[in-house]
C-alpha cells in the first residue's frame, strides 16, 4: 500500500510538472494545401482573416494614423501588437480604472473589438530585451525593466491580453557562443512551462480565453532550434 501510495504521488507530480494541452488558436482554412502550391495558407486566428498584418502601437496607440481612421481602413478585426514595454508601465493606471474589469479594453476604449498581441520584444527598439540575469530586462520609457513568468502572469491578470509572448533573450543569427545559445533555449523552454502551469492553476488566470506564444531560441543552429520547438 505504501508503495501504491508513492507511485501515485509520483504520477500525480509528473502530471503537475507537464504543461497542459495547448488550445489551438489557428484555423486552416480550405483544408491542407496540394503538394508544391505556392499560395498563401489562408485562415483564422481567433475571428481575425489570415494572411494578416499586426498594427504596431506605440504606448497602445497607433503609429500613423488615428484610431478611428485606421478602423475605417481596416474592416473587421485586427490584431494589435503592443510590445510589453509600454504595456508593462500602464497596469497600475488599468487596474485603477472604472472598467478594470475589462481589462486592455477598459482603459483603451479605441483597442475593444480587436486582438491584442503583447510581443516580448519590441520592433522599434534594437535591442529591446536584454539578458545576462536570472530574467530578462525590457526597455520601457521608464527605463529597464525586469521581466519573468511571475511577473508576465502578474501583469496579465490586470491586462487580460488576448495573445502573450513569451520571455526569450534576444539571441543573434550569428557570432553568439553556444553557451549564451543553449542557455537561451533552456530558459525559454523553463519560462514557458511556468507560465502555462500558471494558467493553468491560478484562477485569476484561468477565468478568461488567453494564449501563449512560445520564443524558440537557438540562433543559427539548426539542431537546437529543433530541441527549442
Amino acid at each position: 500500500e505504501a508503495a501504491a501510495a508513492a507511485a501515485a504521488a509520483v504520477h500525480t507530480a509528473e502530471l503537475r510538472a507537464r504543461p497542459p494541452p495547448a488550445k489551438p488558436v489557428f484555423k486552416l482554412a480550405g483544408g491542407e494545401r496540394a503538394a508544391g502550391s505556392v499560395e498563401a495558407r489562408t485562415g483564422d486566428l481567433l475571428g481575425v482573416e489570415t494572411p494578416t498584418f499586426t498594427a504596431l502601437t506605440s504606448l497602445c496607440l497607433p503609429l500613423s494614423l488615428r484610431p478611428e481612421v485606421l478602423d475605417s481602413v481596416l474592416q473587421g478585426p485586427r490584431l494589435n501588437q503592443l510590445p510589453i514595454g509600454d504595456v508593462l508601465i500602464r497596469q497600475d493606471r488599468v487596474a485603477a480604472c472604472p472598467e478594470a474589469d475589462e481589462g486592455f479594453g477598459g482603459f483603451w476604449h479605441h483597442l475593444r473589438g480587436n486582438l491584442a498581441y503583447c510581443s516580448f520584444r519590441n520592433p522599434r527598439q534594437n535591442p529591446s530585451v536584454h539578458g545576462g540575469d536570472a530574467v530578462c530586462s525590457v526597455e520601457t520609457h521608464g527605463g529597464r525593466k525586469k521581466v519573468g513568468p511571475k511577473e508576465l502572469c502578474g501583469m496579465q491578470k490586470i491586462l487580460r491580453l488576448n495573445i502573450v509572448a513569451t520571455p526569450a533573450e534576444e539571441v543573434p543569427i550569428e557570432g553568439c557562443g553556444n553557451r549564451r545559445t543553449v542557455r537561451a533555449v533552456m530558459r525559454a523552454g523553463d519560462w514557458l512551462k511556468e507560465i502555462l502551469q500558471a494558467k493553468a492553476d491560478d484562477p485569476q488566470l484561468s477565468s478568461f480565453d488567453w494564449h501563449v506564444i512560445a520564443g524558440i531560441q537557438g540562433s543559427g543552429d539548426i539542431k537546437l532550434r529543433q530541441k527549442a520547438c
